[in-house]
C-alpha cells in the first residue's frame, strides 16, 4: 500500500464511513475507490483535492506525510493573538477573499483588489462608532437590494410543470415530423 492509500483508509475510518458512502462523497464508482485506497490505481487531482477537504488536511500531507488517527483530533482553537505565521491554510482561496486555517476556528477574510484594500484600510481607520454605523447601513442596504431582486426575479416553474411543458413540446413536434415524412 502506498502512503497515500493507508492515508485515505485512515481518514474514511475516522469519519465513520464505509467504501460505498466515501464513493458517493466524492462522486465516483465504488470499485474505483476501492482501488484507490488499495493502492491499485491511482486518483485523479479532482478526487485528491476532495478527499483532503474531507480529512480536513491539505493536500500536500495526504500524498506525503503517513496520518495517524489521531492527527486528525485536532480540535478548532481561537485565532493566536500575533500573527499567522505558523499555520497552514486549509480552504478558502484568494478569489473568493477568505481563507480557513488549520486549527483555527472561524475564516479570515483578505482584500483581493486594491479597492478592496483602500476601503479596509478607510474602515479600520474610523473609531468603532463610526464602524458600527457604515456595517449596519451596508446591511440595511444589503437587505433593500435582496428584497428587490426577490420581487423582480421571475417565479420559477416547478419541475413537474416544466416536464409537462416539454412533453408537450416534443409531442407536437413529433406530429410536425410525422406529417412532413407523410407528406415527402
Amino acid at each position: 500500500m502506498t502512503t497515500l492509500s493507508e492515508n485515505m483508509k485512515v481518514i474514511r475510518k475516522k469519519l465513520n464511513c464505509t467504501q460505498m458512502a466515501i464513493a458517493k462523497v466524492l462522486d465516483i464508482g465504488f470499485r474505483t475507490y476501492v482501488r484507490y485506497e488499495a493502492g491499485e490505481r491511482d486518483a485523479p487531482v479532482a478526487v485528491l483535492v476532495k478527499f483532503a477537504r474531507l480529512g480536513n488536511i491539505s493536500l500536500d500531507r495526504l500524498l506525503t506525510t503517513k496520518l495517524e488517527p489521531t492527527d486528525l483530533e485536532m480540535p478548532d482553537v481561537p485565532p493566536p493573538a500575533g500573527k499567522l505565521s505558523q499555520v497552514d491554510a486549509i480552504g478558502g482561496s484568494l478569489k473568493e477573499g477568505r481563507l480557513v486555517f488549520k486549527g483555527i476556528s472561524g475564516d479570515y477574510y483578505v482584500a483581493v483588489t486594491t479597492d478592496e484594500k483602500k476601503l479596509l484600510n478607510h474602515f479600520r481607520k474610523m473609531n468603532s462608532k463610526s464602524q458600527d454605523q457604515c456595517l449596519m447601513d451596508m446591511e440595511w442596504s444589503l437587505k433593500k437590494n435582496k428584497g428587490r431582486a426577490a420581487k423582480t426575479a421571475k417565479k420559477k416553474a416547478s419541475r413537474k410543470i416544466e416536464k409537462t411543458r416539454n412533453t408537450s413540446k416534443l409531442k407536437k413536434m413529433a406530429k410536425t415530423i410525422k406529417k412532413i415524412t407523410l407528406k415527402g
